[in-house]
């Protein structure tokens, strides 16, 4: 039997009581189940009875024999038996209303924060510049390679037009020489124009994306506590 139908089958059994009494005596009970919690639901049921002996005691309560007992003020009706009962032992009974959360202590928190802060540092902080040195190395190597990669496109229009220039002025004593000098020197001139203008639109594409990427990954952390 559970609490539910203890308090059905006591209402059912106290429908000859006057409807004020029996709702106070109901509400008594209602609130004795309350005060022990879910938990000790059983217990409760057994210290009662059964709900025919609860609704004897009541209605006998009610008769000429009450007052040793019972009494009805302006609080409802009491049953001083179960006022004075002990709790069972091993679990004691608690009201709801009286269960306070944990509290916290804000000191402790930050007593916590500095003490993590002093035992990780030593880690955290190498750690991070390390991270923060390669990062930045990669970066700079990148940057690096795309200007040498200009500077080579460079370098070979600039051969090109140098062989050209030579082949142009052998031309007289050596005709053939002087051909596939000027030949050589006309492909290597448009290769390396062609290598410069590619690799220079390369670095306005890539850099300012490198530098957008740096810029987001340091706002980063400020925009995740913002959001938070």
């Amino acid at each position: 039997m559970n609490r539910i139908e203890f308090m059905t089958e006591l209402a059912a059994l106290l429908q000859d009581v006057p409807v004020e009494e029996r709702r106070e005596a109901m509400q008594y009970y209602n609130d004795y189940f309350d005060d022990a919690g879910d938990e000790n639901e059983e217990q409760v049921i057994s210290e009662l009875g059964s709900p025919a002996k609860v609704a004897a005691t009541i209605k006998a309560d009610l008769g000429s024999q009450a007052g040793d007992y019972t009494e009805y003020s302006e609080n409802g009706y009491t049953d001083s038996r179960f006022d004075q009962k002990e709790m069972p032992a091993g679990r004691a009974y608690q009201r709801k209303e009286e269960k306070e959360p944990p509290k916290t202590s804000r000191a402790l928190k930050i007593v916590l924060i500095i003490a993590i802060i002093l035992v990780g540092a030593p880690v955290l902080i190498p750690l991070g510049v390390g991270i923060t040195l390669a990062v930045l190395g990669c970066v700079i190597a990148l940057f690096c390679a795309f200007i040498a990669l200009v500077v080579a496109s460079v370098a070979v229009a600039i051969v090109g037009i140098v062989v050209f220039g030579v082949g142009i002025a052998t031309l007289i004593p050596e005709l053939a020489v002087g051909l596939a000098l000027v030949g050589t020197g006309l492909i290597l001139t448009v290769l390396g124009v062609i290598a410069t203008v590619a690799s220079v639109k390369l670095c306005l594409v890539v850099f300012p994306g490198i530098c957008r990427g740096i810029v987001w990954i340091c706002r980063r952390p400020f925009q995740g506590k913002a959001v938070a």
